[in-house]
């Protein structure tokens, strides 16, 4: 399995569209927040990573870069149904991290819905560590913020003080 950054707007048109299929049809929002903030596909501050096993495409992963304090958020990683339940996700998590530490960044943070059992699992099962919780208003409900410590310092007040920058309604504890 092997993660390919996407680079032409046809492929991160499409990279988008499978990504946030699954929440246009619960919330419309999603249309509004792709032409938003497409420049900053094209400019590199979001860039989308199709996950490929032996060429063929079985998913896709979305981050968000914040140059000012080197952090990132994971904002979405999608397997297709059909590739579900072989390990895609967990291999590519364990990738992404390996060159965001290339990339000198200091942490990667990712939110998700704390009902989300997948999820949930393969963070733990990676090390990653949930600090607190982000009320999404959209959505109407919470979901848990999870991060990982890229350089390994368990600086964990640092964290979180990125969380709160990062997360507009974030709260730990």
């Amino acid at each position: 399995m092997e993660i390919v950054l996407l680079k032409t707007q046809a492929e991160i048109e499409e990279g988008l569209r499978s990504l946030t299929q699954e929440f246009i049809v619960e919330h419309s929002y999603y249309d509004k927040w792709i032409a938003k903030h497409r420049e900053s596909f094209l400019v590199g501050r979001r860039v989308i990573y199709s996950l490929c096993d032996k060429s063929k495409v079985v998913g896709y992963m979305m981050l968000h870069f914040f140059a000012n304090n080197g952090c990132v958020k994971i904002n979405g990683i999608y397997v297709f149904p059909d590739f579900q339940k072989r390990g895609f996700g967990t291999q590519a998590f364990v990738q992404i991290l390996e060159e965001l530490k290339n990339r000198e960044c200091k942490y990667a943070y990712l939110q998700t819905r704390l009902y989300n059992q997948k999820v949930l699992s393969m963070c733990k099962k990676l090390n990653f560590n949930i600090i607190g919780k982000n009320y999404h208003s959209i959505e109407e409900q919470d979901n848990w913020v999870i991060g990982y410590d890229l350089k390994g310092t368990k600086n964990y007040a640092e964290m979180i003080k990125f969380a709160k920058e990062l997360y507009p309604d974030f709260r730990n504890g």
